[in-house]
């Protein structure tokens, strides 16, 4: 687009769907593939989703289901194990929880009616294009509106393949923009979304802060019955009893499946998933990013859109 974009990905996308509309509209059934840069995907992609998204008229856009590109070190590899592991749970479903930005075919009747919606602002918030330039998150964003108005989101089980980050700064900076921008988009469609999707979203969030409550408590307990075992016996050997033994047993149950998860991610993903302390880690730190932006969305402060 011409001059400076002030309006991030979304305003990119609105400029450039502005100027395509006439050609998009001289076809019938027209359709919109927009992809991530860092982002490859299957050759047969968009035929399998022009195949889905024309059996059925209510289908506002068809998603791929992103995974991690392979990488090197320790903090890729973890994300490529959190992406994998979220994969599971997407390909179990007809729908996906949210029309990834890395790669998906988005109807173009459907943003028609998505533009038309927010000029009217009844159905959705108030707005005059058809992405939302003031959200963090613009396909998380247009899932809800697309979803408010009746449309479903499928996928086709082809995945995406997309850059992690491979630095700390890069993924707080990445995972406080998801967060935000999740909680900012729950916030602004309030009772607008049908009852099963408040249900999800809504759970997603509430699971979240009780993970953040009670993951701290869990390791000040278990630490606290360590040091005092070792304080009054003098020895770890009261540690394993029989009920601790069978705590033992089901906790690397726990870690095979974890194992299992990961198993296609290759030799490093299989290791630390056998070790579990660095997917712990990783996992509290998850949890501290979303308690800085939950922290920024209740004291109402601004926050930059950095690109990751």
């Amino acid at each position: 687009m011409p001059g400076k974009n002030t309006k991030k990905k979304a305003g990119a996308l609105n400029y450039a769907l502005d100027q395509l509309s006439a050609e998009l509209d001289s076809h019938k059934h027209s359709a919109v593939i927009v992809m991530d840069a860092d982002t490859t995907v299957d050759s047969d992609f968009v035929e399998r989703a022009e195949n889905k998204m024309g059996r059925n008229k209510y289908v506002g856009g068809v998603s791929s289901i992103f995974v991690g590109r392979n990488s090197h070190n320790i903090l890729g590899t973890l994300q490529q194990m959190e992406f994998a592991r979220f994969r599971r749970l997407v390909k179990e479903r007809i729908e996906v929880y949210v029309l990834s930005g890395t790669a998906s075919l988005i109807s173009w009747n459907a943003l028609k009616k998505v533009k038309e919606a927010r000029i009217i602002g009844k159905q959705l918030p108030k707005g005059d294009s058809y992405y939302d330039v003031d959200s963090m998150t613009e396909d998380n964003e247009l899932t809800l509106a697309l979803l408010a108005l009746g449309y479903t989101i499928p996928h086709v089980g082809i995945e995406s393949i997309t850059d992690v980050m491979e630095d700390f700064k890069s993924l707080y900076n990445q995972r406080k923009r998801w967060y935000m921008g999740a909680l900012q988009n729950i916030k602004m469609y309030g009772l607008k979304m049908p009852v099963w999707m408040r249900f999800i979203y809504w759970f997603q969030q509430i699971g979240l802060y009780m993970a953040l409550a009670i993951t701290p408590i869990i390791l000040f307990a278990f630490i606290t019955y360590i040091i005092r075992t070792i304080m009054i016996t003098g020895t770890l050997t009261s540690l394993f009893t029989p009920n601790a033994l069978i705590a033992v047993i089901l906790f690397y149950a726990y870690v095979l499946v974890q194992v299992i998860t990961v198993w296609d991610q290759g030799w490093m993903a299989r290791l630390l998933a056998f070790f579990y302390i660095p997917d712990l880690v990783y996992g509290i730190f998850l949890l501290i990013f979303y308690a800085g932006a939950l922290w920024t969305f209740i004291t109402n402060k601004e926050l930059s859109w950095i690109q990751t």
